[in-house]
């Protein structure tokens, strides 16, 4: 349920402390879904577990709920800043998950093995 990029799983690995663990907390809900953030936190007793590319986030059982397919990202641009992107395969963005071959890449942009010479593939890897 939940994909961690490759860029985003060596920020959080770089961000462990010893005996905290990655949490993803339910932030809002409104007319567009569910939002969510990422704190470091301590383990709670029913937490829901999910790992992808070596790490592990915890999260409530009533917040994983209304969790999705969800990609968690990390960003470094001049013109929107740095920090994680936590988003849903539906959410418009200009990354692999808005394009017809994401089966085929990693949505690091680093990794993908499709053509790019064609207009409307919209993944932003080339």
């Amino acid at each position: 349920m939940i994909e961690i990029t490759e860029t985003a799983a060596n920020m959080i690995k770089q961000s462990l402390v010893e005996g905290k663990v990655i949490r993803m907390f339910l932030a809002a809900i409104d007319g567009s879904g569910a939002s969510y953030g990422l704190a470091l936190g301590d383990v709670e007793e029913g937490d829901q577990v999910f790992e992808s590319r070596g790490v592990k986030v915890y999260m409530s059982a009533k917040d994983a709920e209304l969790l999705g397919e969800t990609i968690i990202d990390y960003v470094d641009d001049k013109e929107i800043g740095k920090g994680f992107i936590i988003r849903g395969p539906e959410d418009e963005v200009s990354g692999c998950s808005s394009c017809s071959h994401a089966d085929g890449c990693d949505h690091d942009h680093d990794s993908c093995d499709h053509d790019h010479d064609h207009e409307g593939c919209g993944c932003g890897c080339s």
